[in-house]
């Protein structure tokens, strides 16, 4: 069964949810971590296919033979697809460390400046997207809360970590207000640091608000 594909007028959030919800994927994929990473494979190949079709237009070459070098062929692909559905290692591949947040190479962003936005500033809150974000924000939430030890996680928080850790690692250099809200949801600190996190997200409350978290 062919995998899900973007359409043109997806963004990432849309499809990523749509693709992580497909009956295919449930089939194939079970582990959350391990779907996710397969979606995320299928945007950004779509996205690389858009550049490199605006590319041909603007260089009027479009019967460069780049694009077919470039493609990945069949027996490529399903290398990859068992690669990642073998991929067990935490942090990241070649690790072998306990499932745990304390175990993430990202650091946790504070409980209490992201409650706030999401209670005080909901136009703030859902700049960074509505759905897998504040699904993953929950699940996170409740395992900080409740310091939930590893050996007590349910599947699903196992996979929210995990999840964590697969989406961090591809966004952390995100610096743009949408993003950083993302990062907040996602429970994480990117590459720009804590305090620019917060003196941007109070920026974006003064605008909106006249306020200050």
């Amino acid at each position: 069964m062919p995998l899900p594909k973007p359409n043109l007028d997806d963004n990432e959030e849309i499809f990523i949810t749509r693709c992580m919800s497909d009956a295919v994927m449930i089939d194939e994929f079970g582990k959350l971590d391990q779907r996710f990473a397969v979606c995320e494979m299928q945007w950004e190949s779509f996205k690389q296919k858009i550049k490199e079709f605006y590319e041909d237009i603007e260089e009027d070459e479009m019967e460069s033979e780049t694009q077919d070098e470039e493609e990945i062929d069949d027996d490529e692909l399903v290398i990859m697809l068992n690669q990642i559905k073998e991929m067990t290692n935490f942090p990241q591949q070649g690790d072998d460390q306990t499932v745990s947040l304390t175990n993430s190479k990202y650091e946790l962003f504070p409980i209490e400046f992201a409650a706030r936005i999401k209670e005080k500033y909901p136009d703030v809150w859902k700049l960074g997207g509505n759905i897998l974000g504040n699904e993953q924000y929950r699940h996170l939430l409740e395992i900080r809360e409740k310091k939930i030890p590893s050996d007590q996680l349910t599947p699903r928080q196992n996979e929210a970590i995990r999840l964590r850790e697969a989406w961090s690692a591809r966004h952390f250099e995100n610096s743009r207000p949408a993003g950083v809200i993302a990062q907040i949801k996602w429970h994480m600190v990117g590459s720009r640091g804590l305090q620019y996190m917060k003196d941007l997200m109070n920026e974006e409350i003064k605008k909106r608000y006249g306020d200050e978290a």
